[in-house]
Order: structure tokens, then sequence, then C-alpha cells
């Protein structure tokens, strides 16, 4: 072993200098680390424990005794050898563990609100000078809230890319919420209409998606609404979730292949999609994804909410609008596709799409954060009750789940505590987000300190031995990191 422990018995501390307190003192003998405890035995005599550090993470031990001249002290140790030493009082860098906050999770802001923001224009037909639409959003922000780095939260309303606005009313409760927990909140209005067949319906989801790409690089142009661009984060009902997920998950080389013909020549091509940016966390309320293969595409954890029995859109694989139904709305829509059949050669004008049980599945099974919370009601909208009206009690308590899930992924760089592989002394966090942060060692020493590590020595007659951090990133929120040894 290359760490050597003495143990010994008790030696006298002849001519022990009485001004020296029980306790713990740095040693000053040259330029090794030790350090010397102080204490008194069961016969009242003092004794002396050096500890010395070889480079591991335990201490060497040896039990001295402690000599002092005319106000200097000296160590004996037990091959006889006997050192001059300067003592200090070893004092532990001051450590309290931060409070937990609460920021991004309790109201703490009134809400200033600007709607119908112009984000971008969209040609409507073939007169460019004059057939424009305008695309509009509305924005949410905390008034007064002072951060430099405010989190940014896109919102898209449902509607099955059919009709629904951004002043829907479960929505405008949603904005202002996460505003006043400290969030800009971007509540987009995209292009809506489709005729009834696979390509028309997939180009409204695709739509959708470039207007919800352009209301993001619109805001974070927008230097006066403060917004850190590593906080970008995503949520919708219904379309709006379809929406929010590719917003998250969907890249340009997923969209289909164009065919181009001109002339002899045959050209592919694909959509643009500009982004320029990345999305924290999503959160799905009852909405699905049109190709399981987006989800390979990043690592971003997705909450959800869906109703197993949902009637529009599949909770696991399926059409949409072709979940169970109960017996008297099962009569009229079997009647309804009979005769739209009639004049509609495909009955089933949507691809098959994917819902919260599969996203769950999938990004589970990679290894991605996935939370899936669901209902057996045989209803879709879960903020809408059966009377029309918002169900407050279901509202509430999504919201708060919503809000609890994207402040603890607030950081893109949440500090981890960990050891060293190859310096078992030194112990590591990524402080790239942190403002502030303390040390905190139990049965040990700091014997080196910079802002990102700390080098320990433990002392081996402890009882416990444990590495601990906390402190605050800049955002605002707390953190705590503990590592038992």
């Amino acid at each position: 072993m290359r760490r050597l422990v003495f143990i010994l018995a008790v030696l006298s501390a002849v001519g022990c200098s009485k001004s020296l307190d029980p306790g713990l003192y740095r040693v000053r003998m040259g330029t090794d680390d030790a350090f010397l405890r102080v204490g008194i035995d069961s016969l009242g005599k003092d004794t002396a424990l050096f500890y010395r550090n070889s480079g591991h993470l335990t201490a060497d031990t040896l039990l001295v005794a402690l000599k002092s001249e005319r106000g200097k002290y000296q160590l004996a140790f037990p091959d006889s050898s006997v050192v001059k030493v300067t003592l200090t009082p070893y004092e532990a860098p001051v450590f309290h563990r931060f409070a937990d906050s609460d920021l991004y999770l309790e109201p703490k802001y009134d809400v200033g609100e600007s709607k119908d923001v112009v984000f971008g224009r969209v040609l409507r037909g073939q007169d460019a000078e004059k057939d424009y639409t305008n695309l509009l959003m509305d924005l949410y922000y905390p008034k007064n809230d002072g951060s430099e780095a405010r989190p940014l939260l896109m919102t898209f309303h449902g509607g099955s890319f059919l009709d629904g606005d951004k002043r829907d009313s479960s929505l405008v409760e949603w904005n202002r919420y996460f505003a006043s927990l400290g969030y800009v909140v971007s509540s987009v209005n995209y292009r809506l209409g489709y005729r009834r067949n696979r390509d028309a319906t997939d180009e409204a989801m695709y739509r959708a998606l470039k207007d919800a790409n352009a209301a993001v690089r619109f805001v974070l142009k927008r230097d006066s609404l403060r917004i850190h661009s590593g906080r970008i984060f995503a949520s919708g009902e219904d379309a709006g979730a379809i929406t929010a997920l590719n917003l998250a998950y969907f890249r340009e080389e997923n969209f289909p292949e164009i065919i181009q013909e001109s002339g002899d020549s045959v050209r592919v091509v694909r959509p643009p999609l500009v982004r320029g940016f990345d999305i924290r966390a999503v959160a799905n309320l009852w909405g699905a994804v049109p190709d399981t293969a987006i989800l390979h595409n990043a690592d971003i954890p997705v909450i959800s909410f869906q109703d197993r029995n949902d009637p529009v859109i599949p909770f696991e694989t399926g059409f949409p609008f072709d979940g169970p139904v109960d017996e008297e709305t099962n009569f009229f829509k079997s009647l309804l596709e009979e005769i739209m059949s009639w004049f509609l050669p495909d009955p089933h004008p949507f691809r098959t799409m994917y819902g919260s049980g599969e996203i769950h599945r999938i990004l589970k099974g990679r290894g991605v954060q996935s939370e899936l919370i669901t209902f057996d009601e045989q209803w879709h909208d879960m903020f809408q009750g059966k009377d029309g009206d918002i169900d407050y009690p279901r509202f509430d308590i999504i919201k708060e789940q919503v809000a609890r899930f994207f402040a603890s992924k607030m950081e893109t760089s949440p500090v981890s505590l960990r050891q060293d592989p190859e310096d078992e002394q030194l112990f590591v966090i990524d402080k790239s987000e942190v403002d502030i942060c303390q040390w905190q060692v139990e049965g040990g020493v700091i014997i080196g300190k910079s802002d990102d590590t700390i080098r320990i020595l433990l002392l081996p007659d402890a009882e416990e031995h444990s590495v601990s951090v906390s402190g605050a990133y800049t955002s605002g929120l707390t953190f705590y990191e503990t590592i038992a040894l």
C-alpha cells in the first residue's frame, strides 16, 4: 500500500503549549499539505494527531508529540525526528445550502401584453404587390423582473390545423400564467386550412412548422425582450402540440421530397427550414408526431398529457379522428364517412400519427427524459370540461406540472458534481452557468480550490466523509449536489 498508516501508543505531549485550544490546525513545514488535530485524551493529557497528504484521497496518520519552546512549536515523530512547525487554525470555507428557489414555479410578476405583433408576411395569391397575409403573434412578458436572461415559451393553439386562435380562452390563461412566472411567452397564429387529401394535410402541418420557426427567429431578434437564446421552450394543444414537437425535433431532411420537372430535367428538392436555435423541452398536450424517425434527431425532454382513449389523436399509433367514440357518435361518424366516400376516394386523408404513448416509449428507449401523464375518460381536450368551460382543477394541475418540468430543464449545463477519475482528490463541476457556489467537505479538509474544482484530503478518523457544493445559477435557480465517500 502506498499509504502508510501508523498506529502508535499515545505519546506524552511534554511541554505542550496550553495556548493551543483543541481543534484542527494547518501545519506549515515546507511545501507539503499537513494538518494537526490537537485534543485531550481520557486522562486529561494533550494529544496531537498528524495528517499528511501523500497524494491520495485519505491522509496518512501519525500520533506525534507536540512541544512548545518560547511560543514556537515542534513535532516529535515516532522515528525520533523533531521538526519545527508553524500552526494556524484551519477554517473551513463558509458554506450554507442555498434554499430551493421558487423562481419559475410561483407567480411573481405582473404581466404585460402586446397583441397582434406582425412577425412575418406570406404571399396569399399571385399578386406579389398586394396579396399578402400578415402572420401574427401575441406577446406576454413579466413586468419589472430585472432579468437579463429570460426564458422564452412558444405556445401554439389547437384546432386540427383548420381553426383555433391564439386568443382561445385556456391558451390566454396559460400564457399569462407562464409570463407571471418569468417567461416571455410568444403565442403564435400559424396558417390554417387544407383540402381533404394526404398532400394537403401534410402541407398544412409543414406550413405551421415553417411559421413557428419564423416566429422563434423573430422573437430572438428583439433585444428589448431580453431572452436567453439557450432557454427556449415550446408547448401546444392538439395541432399546436404537433407543431411544438415538430419545432423541437423536425429537421429539413425530414420534409418529404418534392419532384420538380422542367423540360427533360427532373430535380428533387426539399423546402428550406431555417433554424438557428434549439428547444430545451416540450409540453405535449394531447399531440403527436408525423414520423417517429424525427425523435432520433435530438435529445429534447418531453412531458406529455393525453387520454388513452383519445377519439381525435391516437394515443399510440393510428389515423386522426379514428379513435373510440360513444355509440351515438359512432353512428353519425360512420354515416358521414360513408357519404364522403361516395365523393372522395381516400376516407383517411391524414397520414398515420404517433401519439403520446408511442413518443414516450421511443424517448425512454433512447434514454431521453420523458414524462407521461394519462387519463381514461375517452376525451380529447383535457382543458375543456363536459360543459364546454375550462376544467380548472385539471388545467391548474397540468400547468403546474409543466412549470416544474420546464424549471428543471432551465439550465443548458446543469451542475453535476463528479470525482476526477484520474485524480481521486479532485472534485469537479461544470460552472458555465453558475453565478455563485460554495463548497463543503465533511470529515476532511480543503487543500485547493478554483471556480469549478476542489481538492480535498479526508481524515480517516472522521465518522462521515462527503463532498457537497451549493449555489445559484445565472438564471436565479439554485442547486445542491453531494457525494458520500
